[in-house]
């Protein structure tokens, strides 16, 4: 019966590589994707980096489930200090989504929002549970294969703060947008009336004002840009310096 349990562990080992694969495939669709941010952001030379490939959604919190599932699983045995590290590169790599995440809360509706919050909060509170209670109750068996049990609890800490970020922009955002959208109308209104003046002058002096008027409208639309308005707030450099910790711990 021994040999047939052992067999049977034995045959089970042999799928883990493929489960890594299937890990890190999803790992590097969420790198990809924000890479391709980065570059979108350098090419249109906005450089506060808008989310137009990866952003809070269904899709991508599915991937992350996926890519997630080391701090997850509460079944895995850290056996070896590589293993431990893994587990710990996931969570560093999850606090670093999240902070790409802030922008894309700007180009949402409320109901959106909320949703979206709600399910990476789930997500995130669930890793956080799971290696709190593998490090807690596997302390002893921990110390003395690999250092995960005491090197976790900061990385899983600074998530929770990513995510006590993340939620108050999305609770403060709705009344941010209604903020920023009366002051837009109400510059609309202005260069609506500029723009009447430009229309009853005449010679060098109209295009000159047409070519003022373009600018201030583009400055308008730009400004006025919710991720923009994002990536200027308080919040958003909070939780950039939340995942640069996070990273120099790692």
């Amino acid at each position: 019966m021994d040999e047939f349990f052992s067999d049977l562990q034995n045959k089970i080992d042999e799928v883990m590589p493929w489960i890594g694969l299937y890990i890190a495939a999803a790992s590097a669709i969420c790198t990809l994707a924000i890479a391709a941010d980065v570059f979108n952001g350098f090419r249109s030379t906005k450089l506060w980096f808008p989310c137009k490939y990866f952003s809070l959604n269904a899709t991508y919190l599915t991937i992350l489930g996926v890519a997630m599932k080391l701090p997850m699983d509460l079944n895995t045995l850290l056996l070896y200090n590589s293993d431990g590290l893994a587990r710990l590169s996931s969570v560093v790599f999850m606090s670093t989504v999240m902070a790409n995440f802030m922008l894309s809360l700007g180009s949402m509706k409320d109901k959106e929002i909320l949703m979206n919050v709600v399910a990476l909060g789930i997500l995130v509170i669930t890793i956080v549970v799971n290696v709190w209670i593998q490090s807690f109750q596997l302390r002893s068996f921990l110390g003395k294969y690999t250092n995960f049990g005491n090197s976790s609890m900061v990385p899983t800490t600074l998530m929770l703060l990513l995510l006590a970020t993340l939620v108050s922009s999305a609770i403060t955002l709705p009344t941010s947008k209604r903020s920023l959208e009366s002051k837009y109308q109400e510059m609309h209104k202005v260069a609506m009336g500029e723009e009447g003046m430009v229309k009853r002058g005449q010679g060098f002096k109209i295009d000159k004002r047409m070519v003022e008027g373009m600018k201030k409208y583009w400055v308008m639309a730009e400004t006025s840009n919710p991720q923009f308005v994002m990536a200027r707030s308080v919040l958003c450099t909070t939780s950039s310096v939340i995942c640069l910790l996070s990273a120099s711990f790692y």
